[in-house]
């Protein structure tokens, strides 16, 4: 999914989900340029929680997520993927998480054979 199509995506579920409201931040890639990572408002209030518990640093993700792309998903894309396993394996296992409600999408089953 293209970055077009990715942010049409977000546009589309924002009347639906307040918290899918599209909200870009900046933050630098692997060689210090400036990139912008658009992420449902939701997202970034994981990411603002688990950046203030010292449970992730997400300018690493960034880099790391660069570094390693898939297929023909943008940046943003991947990033809300890996926000979202996050979300889901901490349900799973009982972890800390900034709310008691699963993420969008969380099966209670299928998943922990890809833990790796």
């Amino acid at each position: 999914m293209s970055q077009v199509d990715y942010m049409q995506y977000l546009q589309s579920r924002a009347p639906e989900h307040p918290k899918y409201n599209p909200v870009a931040r900046v933050y630098k890639n692997s060689v210090g340029a400036d990139v912008l990572i658009h992420l449902p408002q939701g997202y970034w209030t994981f990411v603002d929680w688990a950046e203030a518990r010292d449970e992730i640093d997400f300018q690493y993700w960034v880099i790391h997520t660069e570094q390693h792309p898939y297929e023909d998903w943008s940046l943003s894309q991947l990033l809300m993927y890996w926000l979202w396993l996050d979300q889901c394996r901490r349900h799973r296992y009982g972890h800390a998480t900034h709310t008691n409600v699963p993420p969008e999408g969380y099966e209670t089953y299928g998943e922990g054979a890809n833990d790796g």
